[in-house]
């Protein structure tokens, strides 16, 4: 499957929560210990008209997270995690040093199922022009370990473009920064016409929790 036919597939839900998830980029802080923001959930069920429920399984910064895709909502489902306050945001690709997550499945990852999203800024002026799509698919590590900075093998796509790893990317974009009027996040989705599936996910490492 290529690019275009996995924005056909899973964009209306990509969409859908990317907006949920930019929409809280200068909302309250959460209330979380002193100095340590936690991972946070979203799923299609909360935000109506998907199916999907994510629940955290524990209250730490790194999860991990139930990501439930089982409840066969003729629309789709999608559920994933995020971190309100992150030092990803505002600095540029190559300053990043931690990016990824672990995850266990019932099914394999197919293109579209399981994805870290990451916004960034292109022309200098903090928005969000585009997202970085890093797809567990294409960035298949070694048992269900996504290291998004540090494997070589782990494919990014955005604007149109496959880049082959993150210092491909880095070394073509050296401007570029992660936007800070949106998140960072990872999401589980199902089409209406693939079968259900549960995902955990932990290790959840979107840069460092803020304040």
């Amino acid at each position: 499957m290529n690019r275009s036919q996995i924005i056909g597939a899973v964009g209306a839900a990509a969409v859908i929560a990317s907006l949920f998830v930019s929409s809280l980029a200068f909302a309250a802080t959460p209330v979380t210990a002193p100095g340590q923001n936690k991972i946070l959930c979203f799923d299609g069920t909360t935000d109506g008209g998907f199916g999907g429920t994510c629940t955290l399984k524990a209250n730490g910064a790194k999860g991990p997270a139930t990501l439930n895709n089982t409840d066969t909502n003729p629309s789709g489902d999608y559920s994933g995690v995020y971190i309100q306050n992150s030092t990803l945001n505002g600095q540029t690709l190559g300053s990043v040093t931690q990016l990824g997550y672990s995850y266990t499945g019932t099914v394999t990852p197919n293109p579209g199922d399981l994805s870290l999203n990451v916004p960034v800024d292109t022309n200098g002026d903090s928005n969000t022009d585009a997202y970085l799509f890093i797809d567990a698919f294409y960035c298949p590590g070694t048992g269900g370990v996504v290291d998004v900075i540090h494997d070589s093998n782990c494919g990014i796509f955005v604007n149109g473009v496959e880049y082959s790893n993150w210092a491909a990317l880095v070394a073509a974009n050296p401007t570029w920064t992660v936007a800070t009027d949106a998140l960072a996040f990872v999401i589980a989705e199902r089409t209406p016409t693939e079968p259900s599936a549960l995902w955990t996910v932990s290790n959840i490492t979107l840069g460092k929790g803020g304040k």
